[in-house]
């Protein structure tokens, strides 16, 4: 019964460490609204962001304007 109990919880911990992990990776980037990006966003705005933003990508929220990801 031990054994079980050990293998529970080392497997317990085992999953806490990677959702852990997981969340401080996201967290390494954040969504800023684009500064150089003009008039409203219909399509995307990746190519915007990716070139003259240096972000990683952008893309258009439910407000019509350009939101870029960057690095935080």
């Amino acid at each position: 019964m031990e054994k079980k109990s050990l293998a529970g919880l080392c497997f317990l911990f085992l999953v806490l460490f990677v959702a852990q992990e997981i969340v401080v990776t996201e967290a390494r980037t954040c969504e800023n609204l684009a500064d150089k990006y003009r008039g409203p966003c219909f399509s995307g705005c990746d190519t915007h962001c990716t070139t003259k933003e240096n972000a990683v990508s952008g893309r258009c929220r439910d407000d019509f304007r350009c939101w870029c990801t960057k690095r935080c």
